[in-house]
């Protein structure tokens, strides 16, 4: 297991053990569907609660890190640790995919002894498609070619 998988499973942990339904979304998402790209970051899609925002506080102490708000125009947070950051979105993300909407069209991946809450590919292409930071569009064709070959072995 390399160290990105370890610690993808390590916050997975956290987050079941602080009771925090999230969605793994972005990068990673893809990654753990087969797409060839890396990242410096874990994204998951939380709903914005008052519970949750007090299991995230808990999630803080279990992993020893405090979360940060990204930027003041942003409601992500951000809990940066010697590894990698784990970027938290509230409720919505680009392409205004609702975390209902993913929730139902996400893909379950085992990672050792979890389970993650996956992003589908197509959501992951839409979100960064309506993003439209050069890095994202910079990932679309791969995305794209990784789809194509994910459907043809499901076919």
């Amino acid at each position: 297991m390399s160290s990105d998988e370890a610690f993808v499973e390590e916050v997975l942990g956290a987050l079941r053990d602080c009771g925090i339904e999230a969605i793994v979304i972005g990068s990673v998402a893809a990654l753990l569907q087969g797409a060839p790209i890396t990242t410096e970051d874990l994204d998951v899609l939380v709903r914005d609660t008052p519970k949750n925002r007090e299991k995230l506080k808990q999630l803080e102490q279990v992993l020893g890190r405090k979360a940060v708000q990204i930027s003041p125009l942003s409601r992500t947070l951000r809990i940066p640790t010697p590894r990698a950051h784990l970027d938290i979105l509230f409720d919505e993300i680009s392409g205004k995919l609702r975390f209902e909407a993913l929730r139902s069209r996400s893909v379950k991946v085992a990672m050792g002894t979890l389970e993650a809450v996956v992003a589908a590919l197509e959501d992951v292409i839409a979100s960064k498609e309506a993003a439209g930071r050069p890095k994202d569009v910079a990932q679309l064709p791969i995305l794209r070619d990784a789809l194509r070959v994910r459907r043809a072995l499901d076919s």
